[in-house]
């Protein structure tokens, strides 16, 4: 798409599940979390690396991470294997990657799961953080991420280190810089699951952003 590849995954049987991952994840995530077991005999489950992430592309230039190419990224991996509607479950980054959707593709959504992310604009401490750890490299980041965090996965961690640090930069510069996708929310249809952790910075935005849709429930872990 754009020029950049991206890589995808499939398993199990049932209605289609596309789950989007979070930044500096990858579609190993899902995998290592537990999520493919558990949901594999309900759902046909479709796993993609987000771009600059995994195995699909790293371009580099902010142009290259835009909404609509992610929305791009993700209806054309559903199209590939000839899925129109799909349900979605997207985690931080991949929820925002949900939002995108609601807002450009929202008739591909049968429902909406979004957990520790929204759609509003603005700055935070994190995008800083998460910035000046890539200017120190792979290696460097990964250490601090780990010792947040525990070890992670061995799949996790060469997932990890395959990422481009300029890319990283630009992808997560672009998520905190676009405005304007909470526009609209009040008019979806689909089912819709928001959640967030107490302790997480976007609680209170993901509260809001459910509040702001009519079929939404939100819950707080």
């Amino acid at each position: 798409i754009d020029g950049t590849k991206i890589h995808y995954e499939t398993g199990g049987s049932g209605p289609p599940l596309l789950l989007v991952h979070g930044f500096s994840g990858s579609l190993q995530s899902w995998i290592d979390y537990g999520y493919l077991d558990g949901l594999k005999t309900d759902y046909r489950l479709v796993m993609y690396d987000v771009r600059a992430h995994g195995d699909s592309g790293h371009p580099h230039g902010m142009e290259s991470y835009t909404p609509e190419l992610h929305v791009n990224d993700a209806l054309a991996v559903l199209n590939d294997l000839r899925i129109d509607r799909a349900h979605y479950f997207g985690y931080s980054f991949g929820s925002w990657i949900g939002y995108s959707i609601i807002k450009y593709a929202r008739r591909h959504l049968l429902s909406f799961v979004g957990g520790g992310s929204d759609p509003y604009h603005r700055k935070s401490a994190l995008v800083g953080n998460i910035i000046e750890s890539r200017k120190d490299g792979l290696e460097a980041a990964l250490a601090g991420t780990e010792e947040r965090n525990g070890r992670m996965t061995d799949a996790a961690r060469a997932n990890y280190l395959k990422q481009d640090p300029d890319a990283q930069i630009a992808a997560i510069t672009v998520r905190s810089d676009t405005p304007g996708l909470s526009e609209g929310l009040g008019s979806i249809t689909q089912p819709v699951l928001a959640f967030s952790g107490t302790e997480d910075g976007n609680h209170d935005f993901v509260k809001k952003a459910a509040g702001e849709m009519p079929t939404a429930s939100f819950v707080s872990l």
